[in-house]
């Protein structure tokens, strides 16, 4: 049976809902709720409009419908913070434990699809340089590195490290959801943010613990490279 995945943004669409449905006798459907990444804005690592999308429908200020929200929230959930700000945007700020939760469970995610190409089609420089990277890291890890460790420690973290595993959620979701993707343009900006991550971070001569989780930071990111590469892209070479 395969192993749904059920992304941070997708919780907080479900919980938001709950909680304005509930305060305000309203009937919200969480796909309602948009939830958009947002990290490093603000220092959040999602941000929400929907006070000020419901505050004409409730005819309240939609500032104090984003306050009531977090009030409520506080009652419910450790795994996140949301603050009112501006007009009545929320900033959500997810727990390191959530952080870790969410990247071991990418970890033994299988997205439907992934595919070896046989094909002739190469893809650009910077994808294929940064799946090249993803594999040779993997291989030498495999020797050097302790994967038997079973706790992702999340107690000081490059923000290049956040940024990444933001951007393998906001993907694993669109899979998920059977959205839509345009494969080159998503391809792209995962080998970008890889790179950024790739160059601010060390993934040998660290402790164990760090490596372990920046590991996991790349095996995901070579995942989602085949699972999201445009039709007919071939990284065979590469493995």
């Amino acid at each position: 049976m395969k192993l749904e995945f059920i992304s941070p943004a997708r919780t907080l669409q479900i919980e938001i809902a709950n909680i304005i449905n509930s305060t305000f006798e309203i009937s919200l459907a969480p796909s309602q709720v948009p939830i958009n990444a947002c990290y490093p804005k603000y220092g959040a690592h999602y941000t929400s409009a929907i006070a000020l999308a419901i505050a004409n429908r409730l005819n309240k200020n939609s500032l104090a419908i984003a306050e009531e929200i977090c009030l409520e929230n506080l009652k419910i959930s450790p795994q996140w913070q949301i603050e009112a700000f501006g007009k009545g945007w929320l900033n959500i700020f997810l727990s390191e434990q959530y952080l870790a939760e969410s990247l071991s469970a990418l970890d033994i995610w299988q997205p439907d699809d992934i595919l070896i190409s046989s094909a002739d089609k190469s893809p650009d420089a910077t994808m294929r340089y940064a799946y090249a990277r993803c594999c040779a890291l993997i291989r030498l890890a495999n020797r050097t590195v302790d994967f038997l460790l079973t706790n992702i420690v999340w107690d000081f973290i490059e923000p290049a490290e956040i940024s990444l595993l933001m951007q393998q959620l906001a993907i694993a979701d669109l899979l998920e959801g059977h959205a839509h993707l345009d494969r080159s343009k998503l391809s792209r900006s995962l080998a970008e943010v890889f790179l950024q991550f790739y160059d601010r971070c060390r993934i040998f001569g660290v402790s164990d613990k760090i490596a372990y989780r920046r590991l996991l930071l790349i095996r995901v990111t070579q995942k989602l490279l085949l699972a999201i590469a445009p039709l007919g892209t071939n990284y065979a070479i590469y493995l």
